[in-house]
């Protein structure tokens, strides 16, 4: 990323050559200046190509979640935009990277020293999802077992499906791949988050209601994180603007919008 231009200093921190104590107090302006900016293009804000941050018309128009983190970064004095990457990638910059921002990630036991867990967005459960055409009686948990199932690839959710016996689970880079290769029929179940894939199946021009909601045997907490080398000075403001957007509405009005559950986790 390229470096931003250096910032202007403030007039009260120049000083007159030649004077020791006003070179003293330049140099501690100067220091305090460091300090207390951070400029925003020193910041990254990355996501996934998930329905719930892209709305139906792409990348250029974000979703709720994409609305909502926009809004959150521009209380807290960043202009940030969302960058969109494969999970996998998208998580792997926030665990390695330098001063990045990511959403949506769940909070795990296996995740929670390698992230830097700023706010708490939503919590969401993950279930099998299949065509009804398939699975016209609901999903038979003991025949889903055999059965081939996509996952995100990065995501945790094909961990949980082993060791629940199921045998043939296989990852993909997104719900686009997901979605073909549930078109050519070459899969017949999705284990993900409800909502996520409800959203994608309507991006793709699907009904939902051509679809069946089954077991489900997981449920996580959603979280926006930042890479280890975020400061508390840094992440400070963040926190103070998603408190006074919960506190103004529009974090209720972003689960409305989702469809999803008030996370518990708190600041």
């Amino acid at each position: 990323m390229p470096s931003s231009p250096p910032l202007p200093r403030p007039p009260w921190c120049r000083a007159r050559p030649g004077h020791g104590l006003a070179r003293r107090l330049a140099a501690g302006c100067a220091l305090a200046w460091t300090m207390t900016a951070v400029p925003a293009g020193a910041m990254e804000l990355v996501t996934a190509d998930f329905p719930a941050v892209i709305s139906p018309q792409g990348r250029d128009a974000p979703g709720p979640l994409g609305d909502f983190l926009v809004l959150l970064c521009e209380r807290a004095g960043w202009d940030l935009q969302p960058h969109f990457y494969p999970f996998a990638r998208a998580t792997l910059m926030a665990r390695t990277g330098h001063q990045v921002l990511m959403a949506p990630l769940a909070r795990t036991p296996e995740r929670e020293l390698l992230y830097r867990w700023l706010v708490p967005l939503y919590t969401h459960r993950y279930a099998l999802i299949g065509p009804r055409s398939r699975w016209p009686q609901g999903i038979d948990e003991a025949r889903a077992r055999s059965t081939k199932v996509l996952t995100l690839r990065g995501a945790l959710s094909s961990d949980s499906l082993h060791k629940r016996g199921f045998r043939h689970v296989s990852q993909e880079a997104g719900y686009e791949h997901i979605l073909r290769r549930m078109e050519e029929g070459s899969a017949g179940l999705i284990y993900g988050a409800v909502p996520v894939v409800m959203a994608a199946l309507q991006a793709a021009g699907q009904a939902p209601q051509d679809w069946v909601v089954g077991p489900s045997y997981d449920q996580s907490e959603i979280w926006l994180v930042g890479s280890p080398d975020l400061t508390d000075r840094e992440i400070q403001p963040l926190l103070e603007a998603f408190e006074k957007l919960r506190r103004d509405g529009e974090h209720q009005r972003l689960l409305q919008r989702m469809g999803v559950l008030q996370g518990s986790g708190g600041l």
